[in-house]
């Protein structure tokens, strides 16, 4: 069982995170210039503080679900709250919900993913990997296989790629943001994965996961359009 105190003082911690990240948010996209302010203003970054925050603090999935929402909010609030007071720029409503809505999906993702990440469980050959916490879904002789650390690389790798493309293709004078993002999304499988076929694992994982944060990327557009 989690230490209660643990876990309350690990939800200030990515909360402070996150107000730190919706005011430096807010501050850098009117300050980096060209292509760069795309960066200081991207649902990528926020998500790989939501990652960061709970591979760092190794709770619990659930509580991993928990802080990652809890970081995002309070990205959330630091951005709409200096936006307002600092700026003196204000946001309609419907535009707030949206990105409510998104916190609400990516940060519980997200902070699953990078707890899944923290626990490096060495893969396992017997049993299935929702019962052995992290094992292997397919036998160790095989020559690809899927655990939590690597499917958590792969959601932080697929939302890089999914971003990525949409500058490219839908962004006009964004070109070099998106492939900067392109480039991290190949990057961290290679990076964060700790052997030759988790790593292997992770790149052949893009291609679903990206075309899954594509679809995702045009769900917000529409409603923010709407």
């Amino acid at each position: 069982m989690t230490d209660r105190s643990r876990v309350v003082r690990a939800a200030v911690v990515a909360l402070v995170v996150g107000l730190v990240l919706g005011f430096l948010t807010q501050y850098l996209q009117g300050h980096l210039p060209g292509n760069w302010n795309t960066l200081a203003n991207s649902g990528v970054v926020w998500v790989v503080f939501a990652f960061a925050v709970t591979a760092v603090l190794r709770l619990s999935t659930g509580w991993s679900a928990l802080l990652g929402f809890i970081t995002l909010f309070g990205a959330l609030a630091g951005y709409y709250v200096s936006a307002r007071f600092i700026e003196d720029v204000t946001s309609s409503v419907s535009t707030m919900a949206v990105w409510l809505l998104a916190a609400i999906v990516g940060g519980p993702v997200f902070g699953v993913a990078g707890g899944w990440w923290s626990e490096g469980a060495a893969v396992r050959s017997t049993g299935s990997w929702w019962s052995t916490g992290g094992g292997s879904l397919r036998s160790e002789g095989r020559w690809l296989q899927l655990s939590r650390p690597v499917i958590g690389v792969a959601l932080l790798s697929g939302v890089f790629l999914a971003e990525g493309i949409y500058l490219l293709w839908q962004v006009e004078n964004k070109h070099a943001s998106g492939r900067v993002e392109v480039v991290l999304a190949i990057l961290a499988p290679i990076v964060l994965a700790r052997t030759t076929r988790d790593r292997l694992t992770g790149l052949l994982l893009l291609i679903p996961l990206g075309l899954l944060g594509m679809a995702f990327y045009r769900l917000l557009n529409a409603l923010l359009a709407a």
